[in-house]
């Protein structure tokens, strides 16, 4: 053979091992690195809140906005409809599913992560109601922006760096998060 056929050869089982190596290793790695990372961002402990900071606004008002950002915390996976008061400067978010079927300390970190980017992405939301089909849970900004003492206001939390160490850090805490919920979030049996 000569030296231009090895060449070729050479050059195609390169090709082959090349593609072996793609479709064998590089993309089952990917595919499983974008699953644990969808999985992670259900998951206060672990969410990207950079993929939230996108939405936020001045005006709760802008649907479309509130929806996105939701659609980017955890619960994201939930079915759910939205039902805005721009009067009241209230927004509602009705969950196709009931408190019993979801693990106690997830909902209420979620609860406190939810609240908390919902509060400080939207700059005029005063209140926020989370309702299942048997409960409903109820938290107001002058509450939250009161537990968090932070006097420049939520948006403040708006950069990564502080968003996980004052909210998301503390979420390891349950005592932290059970005096959340007890102290700011208004629970109502329906």
């Amino acid at each position: 053979m000569s030296k231009k056929n090895w060449l070729i050869v050479v050059l195609l089982l390169i090709g082959i091992g090349g593609m072996a190596a793609l479709e064998g290793y590089i993309k089952p790695k990917a595919n499983e690195q974008a699953v644990q990372y969808e999985a992670e961002q259900n998951d206060p402990l672990t969410h990207d809140i950079r993929n939230s900071l996108n939405f936020a606004s001045p005006y709760m008002g802008n649907a479309g906005n509130l929806i996105n950002l939701n659609a980017s915390l955890p619960m994201r996976d939930m079915e759910r409809t939205f039902q805005l008061y721009p009067e009241e400067l209230t927004a509602e978010l009705r969950f196709k599913s009931r408190v019993g079927d979801l693990k106690e300390d997830m909902l209420k970190q979620t609860l406190v992560y939810n609240s908390t980017a919902n509060f400080a992405m939207i700059d005029n939301l005063d209140t926020l109601i989370f309702k299942f089909e048997d409960r409903s849970f109820t938290i107001r900004r002058n509450e939250l922006e009161a537990w968090y003492g932070i006097g420049t206001g939520l948006a403040s939390l708006r950069e990564a760096v502080t968003w996980e160490k004052e909210v998301q850090a503390r979420l390891h805490d349950n005592k932290y998060v059970s005096e959340f919920v007890a102290n700011l979030i208004e629970i109502k049996t329906l």
